[in-house]
């Protein structure tokens, strides 16, 4: 059985975590801009700018509905 140590106050794994799936939203935000904007190539600076706010918002919706699923299936 491994022993697990003391996570020094800046090194916890729930803050690893969160910086991890934060990395992989900026990921998932930059594919899915990228594949709208090349369905719509003649898009212009101003649309571009609106197709990635509404899927930095819609996955900021997505993180929102999940984290109410998980706290209700928690609380019972």
């Amino acid at each position: 059985m491994s022993e697990q140590g003391d996570p020094g106050p800046g090194r916890r794994p729930g803050q690893i975590r969160g910086v991890i799936q934060a990395g992989v939203a900026v990921v998932a935000v930059y594919f899915i801009a990228d594949g709208l904007i090349g369905i719509w190539p003649d898009a212009t600076t101003t649309t571009r700018v609106v197709i990635v706010v509404a899927v930095v918002l819609g996955l900021v919706v997505a993180a929102v509905g999940a984290l109410v699923l998980v706290r209700r299936d928690r609380s019972g």
